[in-house]
């Protein structure tokens, strides 16, 4: 590997306030940074340089990558930056950022030793790829202050560098490229889809965690996923009389189970035919989760993990049985009824359950779906079933038993998405 050679020299924006952060390279040559540090190149891994053929029209992501937010984070570069305090260059240097610590304390940002008062901090590549802990990011990184000690950090990247960092996290690398590239139309639509409604007055899109869709940056990227991310360039599931088509949130999950969920399931969605589920899916019972063995979770852990969520729940005094209250004909739980010991009753989302427990820690790696029966056990509740996740729009297991047996792309997702259309967004 070649080693980028930390380049101390910063050239400074006219009246940008404190000599320009007297060089971020500088202090960490003169040992006033974080102990150990190293060039940024120390860990670099290897990435895809095969982005589109053409960016223009492309659309502007924005991926939250820290949660709601951080006590701190490590930046770093490869190549050149520019660094912005409130819309004013701050810093810049032709060289490569070395880690920095970035904190931020009093209402001002700590940039190793050194600090300056102000709002939004943006980052963004003169030349190479940015980092933000051990994870290399294409686009540029705005830093968002939550009060005066914490911040949220979000990568403004263009939708396709997005998805082949998505695509390389959700699919196995020996997997179909025919998989690839269905699922490529579908993670394409649905980013946009949040683009278009949940990101409209929010600071960001979508997460990068499997809340949103799991996002690995240019550090996850493939030749494969690129290769997808380009053959489908632009292409989007749509729905609607000709002329008029929309797109819609296309989910997926990992194993549906045996059946598509409708996306009522999970949420208050639409009744339309690509959301509307019930399709045999076959091909996913090759997943090691296609059926897992009963969980039997406390009635006293359940109820103290859905209490903090849900205060309707805290104000039954405990738990007493769950009863399923509405299932669909497949007999998938949809609604859940947790009684307390007066026999008042809450109505649940099943799915809503599933989340908190899991979130707790009480369920995460065993409850892998709400595809199953739920039983009364005494002092526990005992969940049996199929399929891992909430088994809404594609399932991935099951495109890649489909490409296996040689369906085309868009044939699985015809499959999964009945009655769409794929059309170009861009």
């Amino acid at each position: 590997m070649r080693r980028t050679r930390t380049n101390a020299r910063l050239r400074r924006a006219p009246a940008t306030g404190p000599a320009a952060l007297a060089s971020i390279a500088a202090l960490a040559l003169g040992g006033m940074a974080l102990a150990g540090m190293l060039s940024s190149c120390a860990r670099e891994r290897i990435v895809s340089r095969q982005q589109p053929l053409s960016l223009a029209n492309v659309p502007t992501i924005r991926v939250r990558l820290t949660g709601p937010a951080t006590d701190g984070q490590v930046i770093s570069s490869t190549g050149g930056y520019r660094l912005w305090v409130d819309g004013r260059v701050f810093s810049e240097s032709a060289g490569a950022m070395p880690q920095t610590s970035v904190r931020r304390t009093g209402g001002r940002w700590q940039f190793n030793a050194l600090s300056v008062r102000g709002n939004e901090v943006t980052i963004e590549p003169l030349s190479g790829l940015l980092r933000c802990g051990e994870t290399a990011y294409r686009g540029r990184l705005r830093l968002l202050p939550v009060g005066d000690e914490q911040f949220t950090v979000v990568n403004h990247v263009d939708l396709e560098s997005y998805l082949a960092g998505v695509l390389a996290k959700e699919l196995y690398p020996s997997w179909s490229q025919t998989t690839y590239g269905a699922l490529a139309v579908a993670a394409r639509t649905f980013a946009l889809y949040n683009m278009k409604t949940y990101g409209v007055g929010r600071d960001y899109d979508v997460g990068d965690d499997e809340s949103s869709q799991v996002y690995g940056g240019a550090s996850a990227e493939t030749d494969k996923s690129w290769q997808a991310v380009r053959a489908t360039h632009g292409r989007v599931l749509t729905y609607g009389p000709k002329g008029r088509e929309r797109i819609f949130m296309a989910q997926y999950s990992a194993c549906c189970g045996g059946v598509v969920n409708s996306a009522s399931v999970i949420r208050d969605a639409a009744d339309i035919p690509p959301l509307r589920g019930g399709q045999r899916c076959d091909d996913c019972r090759y997943c090691p989760r296609y059926s897992w063995p009963p969980v039997r979770i406390s009635k006293a852990d359940i109820y103290r993990a859905v209490a903090a969520a849900y205060p309707a729940v805290a104000s039954l005094g405990g738990l007493t049985t769950v009863r399923t209250a509405i299932v669909t004909d497949y007999g998938r739980p949809v609604w859940l009824d947790l009684v307390g010991p007066t026999g008042k009753a809450v109505r649940l989302r099943a799915e809503d359950l599933r989340l908190v427990l899991n979130r707790s820690g009480l369920g995460r790696g065993q409850l892998n779906s709400m595809n199953c029966r739920i039983v009364d056990v005494g002092g526990a509740i005992e969940f049996a079933g199929s399929g891992f996740g909430h088994g809404v729009g594609l399932c991935q297991w099951g495109a890649q038993g489909k490409a296996e047996k040689g369906w085309r792309a868009e044939e699985i997702l015809l499959f999964y998405y009945p009655e769409s259309t794929i059309l170009p967004a861009y």
